[in-house]
């Protein structure tokens, strides 16, 4: 194990024993625990996927926030002039969009701040978010020329 793999590894495992007197889901809690009992493997398994997903989360939103920064870059400067007034409520209102918090702020998976809810909530969140984000990802991949063509 390297050492970068025993900081992930100790870090999830931290986060893993702090969370305690979560709601589980009945039905789902006895699926897991059957699963875990008859597959000695299984626990390490699950902890390795769950690190190598979050890293592989972490590293789309990075390339996403880079890909954005291309964008903006490659954006036309506005002009000088403006059709709405300078005193225009429209005029200082802040601009839609969304920015991750730092890597250092972010809670860690199983803390009491990560927002996780019912098992399958959380399943459901975590596929629709991989999803939305591959689909951004190709888009911008398309349209930087990742295949065929682009600019």
């Amino acid at each position: 194990m390297t050492p970068e793999e025993r900081s992930l590894l100790g870090q999830f495992l931290g986060d893993l024993d702090q969370a305690r007197g979560v709601a589980k889901d009945p039905e789902a809690d006895s699926l897991i625990t059957q699963a875990l009992s008859r597959n000695p493997d299984a626990a390490y398994l699950l902890v390795q996927h769950a690190i190598v997903a979050d890293q592989s989360l972490h590293a789309a939103q990075a390339r996403i926030a880079e890909l954005e920064q291309q964008i903006t870059a490659l954006s036309p400067a506005p002009a000088a002039s403006s059709f709405l007034p300078r005193t225009s409520p429209w005029a200082s209102a802040p601009q839609a969009g969304y920015a991750p918090p730092p890597v250092d702020k972010r809670p860690g998976f199983f803390s009491s701040d990560s927002g996780l809810g019912s098992f399958l909530r959380n399943a459901g969140t975590t596929a629709a978010g991989v999803a939305g984000g591959e689909l951004l990802f190709e888009g911008l991949s398309d349209m930087f020329g990742g295949r065929d063509g682009g600019w």
